[in-house]
């Protein structure tokens, strides 16, 4: 089965692609629209590091909560979904609004400015009916994988290096994922790193050896799951 870990960016997303397990072989691709993505490159399963699975109120999804406690020390990575209801609003007031007036709270600009990648996330994950989607989140799975948090930013040249060779050590080739990228590409060398851990915790899914955070998932009233997967 074809697997990947899909990362939004700038321009658009940024996904590294396994085949059958092979961490060796694995590729980088990359396109402006998630649906174009998954089903040009033929992806069966992919985790995206995006929100999936919206509340619509009265109270927040489970989701974050859950991973904070997973994340200790490293929590600010997280921040809270919007409601299913702010995914339609045209301007950050509107949505803003729509969120207090649904969770009691208003939405943040951080959220706001990935909305529309949400609302892509949403959409795939509803019309891709051939195609397992789940969201996930890249310091989850590198807290899945080592057992505890990375500290360091993953802007920070420490934080950087540290990833990569944790992601090295699993078997992917670095130079082989970057080659394609040229200096013109708006991805950000966090942003590969990111769909790497992301692409080991979709082999996982595959193998059926992941963990979901929380333990138990409720779904959302469209029918998505509410879990982050690693």
């Amino acid at each position: 089965m074809r697997v990947a870990g899909i990362d939004g960016y700038k321009d658009g997303w940024i996904a590294v692609v396994v085949d059958a397990g092979d961490f060796a072989r694995a590729f980088t691709v990359w396109a402006s629209k998630l649906v174009d993505l998954i089903t040009d490159n033929m992806i069966k399963l992919a985790l995206v590091d995006m929100p999936m699975g919206l509340t619509s109120g009265p109270e927040d999804r489970p989701v974050e909560a859950a991973a904070r406690q997973v994340l200790k020390g490293k929590a600010a990575s997280l921040f809270n979904a919007p409601c299913r209801q702010a995914l339609g609003c045209e301007t950050y007031e509107q949505a803003s609004q729509v969120n207090a007036n649904v969770l009691g709270k208003k939405l943040s600009k951080q959220t706001w400015n990935i909305c529309s990648k949400i609302a892509e996330a949403d959409n795939a994950a509803r019309t891709l009916k051939s195609v397992q989607i789940h969201e996930a989140h890249p310091e989850v799975s590198f807290t899945t994988l080592l057992g505890a948090p990375i500290l360091a930013s993953k802007k920070s040249a420490k934080g950087l290096v540290t990833r990569a060779g944790h992601i090295a050590g699993l078997g992917f080739d670095l130079v082989n994922l970057a080659r394609p990228l040229d200096d013109k590409h708006t991805a950000s060398p966090d942003d590969l790193i990111d769909a790497a851990v992301l692409a080991w915790s979709a082999n996982r899914v595959r193998t059926n050896t992941h963990v979901t955070i929380p333990a138990h998932p409720s779904r959302d009233h469209a029918g998505l799951e509410m879990a982050i997967y690693a």
